[in-house]
């Protein structure tokens, strides 16, 4: 796989997590988005720090969908 697919796939499951609108939803998608940057990451299409800056994006936009979906 290349670097430009990883990507792609990483975005578009960042995209379903900021669109979820069930916590089941939510929770896919996290998943979805974390499994995708580990497999980049151990194909070594990613740095260690890009990993860490994606898995903490990831991290920061399900805590917000939480924050919004229980207001």
């Amino acid at each position: 796989m290349c670097r430009e697919n990883s990507m792609n796939q990483i975005n578009a499951a960042i995209e379903n997590l900021l669109n979820a609108l069930s916590s089941a939803a939510l929770l896919d998608a996290q998943s979805q988005a974390l499994a995708f940057i580990q497999a980049a990451f151990e194909a070594e299409e990613l740095s260690q720090i890009e990993k860490q800056t994606l898995e903490k994006k990831v991290r920061r936009i399900y805590r917000n969908q939480l924050i919004e979906e229980s207001a």
